[in-house]
């Protein structure tokens, strides 16, 4: 599993995780890391939890026969998936030499925005 991190809220929000930003200030590298590490496997195991019951949680929210649901912890949507296309061969022509000259700029121009540093994280199984 890899994971793509900015400023993670669990090291960034003290309010809501019950002060760990003062607690990580006592922690060397290593445990910072080693903490991150734990909780990307726990969120794995979390979503893999979350796979598993989602078919069940799909027909749940459809026997209300509602496109929103308000419970007291939370309100559940109903939302569409975005569409797709079949685009004609002229379009997608269009859309492979736009990606072309996309590039060629790229390489003659400085970016405009973004270049945040980020750290990606690699559970070894």
């Amino acid at each position: 599993m890899t994971a793509t991190m900015t400023t993670p809220d669990s090291f960034t929000s003290h309010h809501s995780t019950g002060g760990f930003e003062a607690e990580h200030s006592l922690l060397s590298p290593t445990e910072i890391i080693e903490a991150m590490i734990d909780l990307r496997i726990q969120s794995k195991a979390i979503e893999a939890r979350i796979e598993q019951l989602m078919p069940a949680f799909k027909t749940a929210c459809a026997s209300f026969a509602r496109e929103r649901i308000e419970l007291e912890r939370a309100i559940i949507s109903k939302r569409l998936t975005p569409g797709q296309w079949n685009y004609s061969t002229s379009i997608l022509e269009q859309e492979v030499m736009l990606k072309q000259l996309k590039q060629q700029f790229q390489i003659t121009h400085e970016p405009s925005g973004g270049r945040d540093i980020t750290w990606t994280l690699k559970l070894i199984k």
